[in-house]
């Protein structure tokens, strides 16, 4: 699907023609041909429905553009990326139901093959925006998670996507599709099922993504992660026959000899402007503490953190700022084999803390505090982990917000802020030294688990115990939006993919100010 600037005239050669409509400002577009308005305008007073925000209405016409294509924006003076984003994809998807719609006329028809679109760019945002913000929006569009089906569902064919607006940046198209195909990658990887994305299956993903967009990339075994000293990984994978791996991916934007692994600065303070820890649990049914059987079958997108990181990795390396990132997935099952780790169990992280391990199914951030310490013992002195990590979120916030939590504060808010443009929504959360205490052990240096309440926070407190002093860290806890029951405008129900857009924002301002 390749995108370009269209003039207006040239938008009734197109198969489809896709135009928001604000509630608040019910002229049409002036620069759209004067056929074209009319009949968008006699729709309209025809079919007051579209007034709803994200509701699609399809007129299927004699002439080209075949299918005309109105979608709610709602106020304009409430226009944001996000909702934007929406309006693209809302539209661009109702192509999937195409054949649903008739010819004026009456007759009731299959409607030809959808090849070439056209959407009406809104510029109110300014031009960048607004045509990143198109970009992302259609690509959202363009994945269906029915990959498994003997009979799966059929996307549109299109192949090229026009952006009728006063101009169109090539940079905005670049950052569109990058962050779109970021999302769209997270979104997969975490749709497939555990006996077809293992650990060793989803480093070659990384392998794959890394060798194609020239990122320097390790795979590191068992063997190798024991050597380091990452007992508390180590732990959770020892239930499962499926092997551990940990993905390092490199980039560099400052060093100035390149991105390959070879090349990579020496392993000191400073050596990375950022570095993205996610965790990568393939499959969580628990461990000893199993989970119950209902809903089980979902924790295959226990691994979306990893999946997340690597995303992000691969548009870092297309957008090419000029920073050092780098990026570390860490990839594990967690079943109650005869192996499995048990309650009680202690062992010695990276770091040198001991953990005790009062719950199994606590287990992404005895993953994830390895992870962090591997992440600042490479030099980064600027580290944002992404997780699945508590369910005790998803009850702190619902479905609309994930969680931020992290040290110094000014580095928190810059977080939050960076998101919020992004279009992802983090809500801060507490962290203070009462949780700190709560994580302590009477046989070891930290325990895993404290109890129920307030349990998003006591997981990023065992988190904040191994990041180092001068060290600036954000914790995203995004169990609450990695999953949705529902269609949503961007997406059809399943995973999501939140916060790829905050990683690759944060890459892209790496090194920034707070």
């Amino acid at each position: 699907m390749k995108f370009r600037s269209l003039r207006p005239a040239e938008a009734i050669r197109t198969n489809a023609l896709i135009v928001p409509v604000f509630s608040d400002a019910p002229t049409i577009p002036a620069a759209l041909p004067r056929a074209v308005r009319a009949t968008t305008l006699r729709v309209l007073k025809a079919m007051a429905g579209t007034r709803r925000l994200y509701g699609v209405t399809t007129h299927y016409r004699g002439t080209a553009p075949e299918r005309l294509i109105l979608v709610g924006a709602g106020r304009h003076a409430e226009l944001t990326p996000e909702r934007l984003r929406n309006v693209t994809a809302a539209g661009v998807r109702s192509l999937w139901r195409a054949a649903e719609g008739v010819r004026t006329g009456g007759a009731a028809a299959s409607p030809p093959e959808v090849r070439r679109i056209a959407v009406v760019v809104d510029e109110g945002l300014g031009n960048e925006r607004a045509v990143e913000a198109t970009v992302q929006g259609a690509i959202y569009a363009m994945w269906r998670p029915e990959t498994h089906r003997s009979r799966p569902e059929p996307l549109p064919a299109i192949s090229t996507v026009g952006l009728v607006a006063s101009a169109v940046p090539a940079a905005a198209i670049r950052r569109g599709e990058a962050i779109g195909e970021a999302v769209n990658f997270a979104r997969r990887l975490a749709n497939e099922p555990a006996n077809l994305m293992t650990p060793t299956n989803v480093a070659d993903e990384a392998r794959s993504l890394a060798k194609a967009a020239g990122l320097g990339c390790e795979v590191l075994d068992e063997k190798r992660c024991r050597a380091l000293g990452m007992h508390s990984f180590l732990s959770v994978a020892q239930g499962s026959h499926q092997p551990p791996r940990l993905v390092v991916l490199r980039y560099h934007g400052r060093a100035g000899k390149g991105h390959d692994a070879a090349a990579r600065p020496g392993r000191s303070a400073g050596a990375y402007d950022l570095a993205l820890v996610g965790k990568g649990i393939t499959f969580d049914s628990g461990g000893i503490s199993i989970k119950p059987a209902e809903g089980m079958h979902r924790l295959k997108v226990d691994m979306t953190g990893a999946a997340s990181v690597i995303g992000t990795m691969g548009a870092v390396a297309r957008l090419r700022p000029a920073a050092n990132i780098l990026g570390v997935a860490l990839l594990t099952e967690n079943l109650p084999g005869g192996g499995a780790t048990k309650p009680g169990d202690v062992f010695t992280s990276m770091s040198g803390k001991t953990v005790e391990v009062i719950n199994t199914d606590a287990e992404g951030r005895l993953v994830l505090v390895d992870g962090l310490t591997y992440a600042q013992r490479e030099g980064a002195t600027r580290v944002v982990d992404i997780a699945t990590l508590t369910g005790a979120i998803h009850i702190a916030l619902g479905d609309h917000y994930s969680g931020l939590f992290g040290k110094p504060e000014p580095f928190v808010a810059h977080v939050r802020a960076v998101s919020a443009e992004a279009g992802d929504r983090f809500w801060p959360m507490p962290l203070s030294d009462e949780y700190r205490e709560e994580i302590r052990s009477d046989i070891a240096d930290i325990r895993n688990s404290a109890g129920k309440f307030g349990g998003a926070s006591k997981a990023a407190a065992f988190l904040d115990a191994v990041v180092e002093v001068g060290v600036e860290w954000a914790h995203l806890d995004i169990a609450s939006q990695d999953w949705s029951d529902r269609d949503q405008p961007h997406s059809p129900k399943g995973p999501q993919g939140p916060g790829v857009r905050t990683l690759i924002a944060l890459a892209l301002e790496a090194p920034g100010p707070v």
